[in-house]
């Protein structure tokens, strides 16, 4: 396994299931998305047309893009229909809040 940097992008509580913003781990700008499962990170750019996931919403527990409507699993970043999906970033709840994981020495 690959060596990670993990990176604080959020308080405990900073998001309420059903939330979407934008953060960065490190040097990567993310989506981080709250669901009813608990926290996800996508990277930000929709592999589609590079449009901002973190500025997207949750519809039927999917994230969808803002620009065109593509929507992705926020666990596994699948796009049904499509073969490209987007980057997932393991993530981790802590005492502190939450954190996400970056490979290591990403610039």
């Amino acid at each position: 396994m690959s060596e990670q940097d993990w990176h604080r992008v959020a308080g405990p509580d900073e998001l309420q299931p059903g939330a979407v913003r934008m953060a960065k781990a490190g040097p990567c700008l993310i989506a981080l998305i709250r669901t009813e499962d608990g926290y996800s990170a996508l990277d930000n750019a929709c592999p589609h047309m590079g449009g901002p996931l973190g500025q997207g919403m949750i519809e039927d527990g999917r994230l969808v893009c803002p620009w065109h409507g593509r929507a992705y699993d926020p666990q596994t970043g699948a796009c049904d229909g499509y073969a490209e999906g987007a980057t997932v970033f393991e993530t981790e709840q802590r005492d502190d809040g939450v954190y996400v994981a970056v490979p290591a020495g990403t610039a």
